[in-house]
């Protein structure tokens, strides 16, 4: 079994992903981004790097905005409310 270890790039999407609220498992975008950033660490030419990273930065500039155009309310706060609303 080999165990994967994410790079400078991979570990730095997954953050920024995570303070988004986005998730590689579960958000096709999410999961297009890590890939590009491992590819990223990957790469042997500059050329295939520049070409990853600038179809990262466009994704990650949308899951950004899709971010800040979400509410700031989780799963959690929706419990709660209906919560209260049957408890009348």
């Amino acid at each position: 079994m080999t165990v994967s270890r994410a790079s400078s790039v991979e570990k730095a999407t997954r953050a920024e992903l995570r303070r988004l609220g986005f998730s590689a498992a579960t958000d096709a975008p999410a999961a297009l981004a890590v890939s590009l950033a491992r590819q990223i660490d990957t790469a042997r030419g500059a050329v295939a790097a520049a070409a990853a990273a600038g179809q990262l930065r466009l994704i990650l500039a949308d899951l950004r905005a899709d971010a800040a155009s979400r509410p700031d309310s989780d799963g959690i706060d929706e419990l709660r409310a209906r919560r209260a609303r049957a408890a009348g």
